[in-house]
């Protein structure tokens, strides 16, 4: 394995568009590889009758034993029984004490989770089948629910890895799941019974000076779907360029969070990671592997992008747009109910009243922000009441810009610093941090770090019209949804918020999947339950939390009228999800969907067409463990 990893890490010199990019991708699967073998044959069209549900371990229909094993001779050995790291903790056959002392230790680490083939970042996506019991329990291996998880999982190091995944769960009916890092909040890369493609070790990295197609002409770069935001700052600052990343480490950049438009700290000046894709190379439902383009298989490359992920194909690798290097700066301050403790420059006190205050007043600045190119990214926390203080309000900020020195950073800041010392907060402009560029800017001295949680997630998309008159009733209405969100319901509030506009997406961004009302927002809230999702709560329990949860963020649905919710970061409950995460393209993307893929092969929980499908056995819960069948079948 380390061997192939270097070599997927090797600069491939053929600048060929229409070949493919990295030596992983040369390696495909022929016809004269197949054989006579049906379980392993190419899709083709008509799809014929589509059964009523997906294949599931325990029903007739599921392969056989002989099938399983015949599989993996032809993947020389890739294929994974789908056994999470816990089922070392219980008695039995795959008790462990060392590998579970370092489940005990790492279950709720980023990186552990996602070095993992088989398990999710959230465990109550899959019911929470195998929790880690605790240290004074002895549980048989029964009480782990192994049927929950992925039955089996291909580590898919080749195009052909990916391509016999592909064809053997088409061929016979099984639920197919596509996992890089398992960093994501809805579920959609996980699902009991399936097969899952594995492609985390897919990563590679070429930089192009120089690269055309269609209308563009300028800097690019190859990637490997599979990189994470840490190692695309890794290459972009050996190479001297800025390309898009992710927010957070363990996001891998060019796989689900570029299908569903992926925003990033440089997004109001370049453009969402949908924007800056111009070429795809992608396996698709009948087992094909094709590149996608502005002219190639155009139906494709504009559906993928932004269209959700794991929709319409198996993304392996991307040619993706490459920006001079720009400086970073970040201005930071807190504004705080509660006593001060460190930095009274930066972090100043104030009362109830004029917190609030001090909150409209800040996002007043957002559209103005926004329209120099700058983002704003914020939380609200609230402490609920002790015998020792009452509860506690934070207002944590910071407004970063690309391309600005540190009094230009300090020029964009100062109105707003401003306008609060006018409502009586003792705010000084604070000094900027600075970076040279956005890979020093992006690069964690100690590495790439970061958890998981196994909470529940809202969201809400705010569109630029309810923040163009702080004196609106939108806004106002805006302002009290948040105030009721965090005072009265008790939840920690977080925006980040950037201008994706078509304008700023450019060529060929501007024609894509991405949402319309991504396109018109200027905010981005997300909110998580205050409590956990895992295996101790009863159902009645999970479905009470949720609905209090609704009910406050359904009011700021009600502040922004018309528009929706970025779905790589949503509710998996949202409410009409194909207008909310989609927009106005909806209808092109399931008609896209039913040509590409008539056998509904790739399936994701709120994805394109996934209204016609349910996960059965799950009590009413959005969990994704069950058999997978079509609704009203």
């Amino acid at each position: 394995m380390t061997s192939l990893r270097t070599l997927f890490a090797a600069v491939f010199t053929a600048h060929i568009v229409s070949a493919y990019n990295f030596p992983y991708e040369g390696v495909q699967l022929k016809d004269s590889d197949i054989g006579d073998d049906a379980n392993l044959a190419f899709g083709k069209l008509p799809p014929g009758t589509i059964p009523k549900c997906k294949n599931y371990p325990g029903y007739a229909g599921w392969p056989s034993s002989d099938k399983w094993d015949a599989l993996d001779v032809a993947l020389g050995g890739a294929l994974i029984k789908g056994i999470p790291p816990a089922a070392a903790c219980y008695d039995g056959e795959y008790k462990d004490a060392m590998t579970c002392a370092n489940v005990r230790r790492r279950q709720t680490d980023a990186l552990f989770v996602k070095e993992d083939p088989v398990v999710p970042f959230n465990q109550w996506q899959l019911d929470n089948p195998c929790p880690v019991p605790a240290a004074s329990e002895s549980l048989p291996i029964s009480d782990c629910s192994l049927i929950y998880f992925p039955a089996y999982v291909v580590n898919a190091t080749t195009v052909k890895d990916v391509q016999l995944a592909v064809n053997f769960a088409r061929n016979n009916n099984i639920r197919l799941t596509i996992k890089n890092t398992g960093h994501d909040f809805v579920g959609r890369n996980t699902g009991g019974g399936a097969l899952q493609v594995w492609v985390h070790p897919m990563k590679a990295f070429e930089y192009l000076p120089t690269f055309q197609v269609g209308n563009y002409k300028g800097q690019a770069a190859r990637v490997g779907a599979a990189l994470e935001q840490w190692e695309v700052f890794s290459y972009m600052g050996k190479a001297g360029i800025t390309i898009l990343t992710p927010g957070s480490p363990t996001v891998g950049a060019f796989g689900g969070y570029m299908q569903g438009g992926g925003f990033s700290y440089i997004t109001s000046k370049y453009g969402l990671m949908a924007d800056q894709v111009l070429g795809l190379e992608v396996v698709t439902a009948d087992g094909r592997f094709v590149h996608a383009d502005p002219t190639e298989n155009a139906d494709l490359f504009w559906a993928i992008r932004g269209g959700g992920p794991g929709n319409f194909g198996i993304v392996t690798s991307a040619i993706v747009k490459a920006y001079p290097s720009t400086t970073i700066s970040r201005s930071d301050f807190t504004i705080q109910t509660g006593p001060v403790f460190g930095n009274s420059k930066t972090t100043v006190r104030v009362d109830d009243e004029t917190f609030w205050k001090a909150v409209s007043v800040y996002f007043s600045h957002n559209l103005r922000v926004n329209d120099a190119k700058g983002i704003m990214w914020n939380f609200i926390f609230t402490e609920a009441p002790s015998r020792s203080q009452p509860r506690t309000f934070t207002l944590l900020n910071q407004i970063t810009k690309p391309g600005v020195s540190v009094q230009e950073m300090k020029d964009l800041v100062a109105p707003l610093i401003k306008d609060l010392n006018d409502i009586g907060v003792p705010l000084d402009n604070p000094e900027p941090l600075f970076w040279e560029t956005f890979a020093d800017f992006g690069t964690l001295p100690g590495g790439p770090n970061g958890g998981t949680s196994n909470s529940r997630l809202v969201s809400r998309l705010f569109p630029r019209s309810n923040f163009e008159d702080p004196k609106s009733d939108t806004f106002l209405k805006s302002m009290a949804a948040i105030r009721s969100y965090v005072e009265e319901g008790g939840y920690n509030f977080h925006s980040v918020d950037f201008a994706p506009t078509y304008e700023t997406a450019g060529y060929p961004g501007s024609d894509s999947a991405v949402s319309s009302h991504m396109r018109n927002a200027v905010m981005h809230m997300t909110g998580w339950d205050n409590r956990q999702y895992g295996a101790d709560i009863t159902d009645e329990q999970w479905k009470a939390s949720y609905a209090r949860l609704a009910s406050y963020i359904q009011k700021l649905r009600d502040a922004s009228p018309g528009s929706g919710a970025y779905m790589n970061e949503a509710d998996v409950q949202e409410p009409n999800f194909q207008d909310s995460f989609y927009g106005s393209g909806y209808k092109r993307l399931l008609k896209i969907k039913k040509e590409r893929d008539p056998w509904s092969l790739f399936y994701a929980v709120t994805g394109v067409g996934s209204e016609e499908w349910m996960v059965e056995g799950t009590r009413g819960l959005p969990t994704q463990q069950g058999r997978l069948c079509r609704v009203g079948a």
